[in-house]
């Protein structure tokens, strides 16, 4: 079996359409999306309605709750208004974490133990992510029951790890490469290259494996949109995958 994952689109319609162009050739049994799908200074409307119709497992990321809650930030606060009742509706009813493969596959946006904002794989206590202890890690497990792999993302790292007889993987993010975030601490996230991430998982006799993929994409594009919704920071992560200095 081969399942395609993509995570936290963030909005980003043509670093999708390129992801979902690769995945059409690699041809896996079934795709999974792991949330942060519409909040970015890009394209919601359109970014949401392509995955609506993709009609594939998909889950809510933090980004969904807090556009549903009303929060403020600035991708959601420009996402908002330019997204229909049918995209709230869809984004209100999707679950939390799915289970693919007959079990053997968790998937969630942030860990299974901590919900939506926890960094599964990441120490940021120094403002950037760093490979966690295999203690730390294994406890945000909980909760997998059975399975061997767990499908993450949330950090738009590109990362695996082998935990206690489970692969863990973050396919990286779709359409967003760097991001200043405030929780648990002031961080600094930058993938140093604006492409479109994805993962293609596949179980195969010796276990399952993972493969990380970065696509090129039309980034100038990407960039211009970033800077009509007045956002010249995301411009400079669509260009280079790093953020301005402060």
């Amino acid at each position: 079996m081969r399942i395609g994952v993509i995570a936290d689109v963030h909005g980003n319609l043509l670093a999708l359409q390129a992801v979902l162009a690769r995945l059409e050739k690699a041809a896996p049994d079934l795709i999974v999306n792991l949330g942060d799908l519409v909040s970015g200074a890009f394209d919601p409307a359109g970014a949401a309605d392509l995955q609506m119709r993709l009609g594939i497992p998909t889950i809510s990321g933090n980004h969904e709750r807090q556009l549903l809650e009303g929060a403020e930030g600035r991708s959601d606060a420009f996402a908002r208004p330019l997204l229909s009742q049918a995209h709230l509706h869809w984004m209100a009813n999707l679950p939390k974490t799915v289970t693919l493969a007959d079990g053997d596959v968790f998937a969630c946006h942030g860990s299974p133990a901590g919900g939506d904002l926890e960094y599964l794989m990441e120490d940021i206590s120094t403002g950037r992510p760093v490979m966690d202890t295999a203690g730390n890690i294994a406890a945000r497990l909980a909760g997998i029951g059975d399975s061997r792999v767990v499908l993450c993302g949330h950090t738009h790292v590109s990362r695996v790890a082998w935990i206690g007889g489970v692969l863990i993987v973050n396919p990286g993010s779709v359409g967003m490469p760097a991001y200043r975030g405030s929780f648990p601490v002031p961080h600094l996230v930058e993938a140093g290259a604006p492409h479109a991430r994805y993962a293609v998982i596949e179980k195969t006799p010796a276990g399952w494996s993972a493969e990380l993929h970065a696509v090129a994409y039309d980034f100038e594009a990407a960039a211009r949109q970033a800077e009509q919704a007045g956002r010249d920071d995301v411009a400079h992560a669509m260009r280079t995958g790093r953020l301005p200095a402060p």
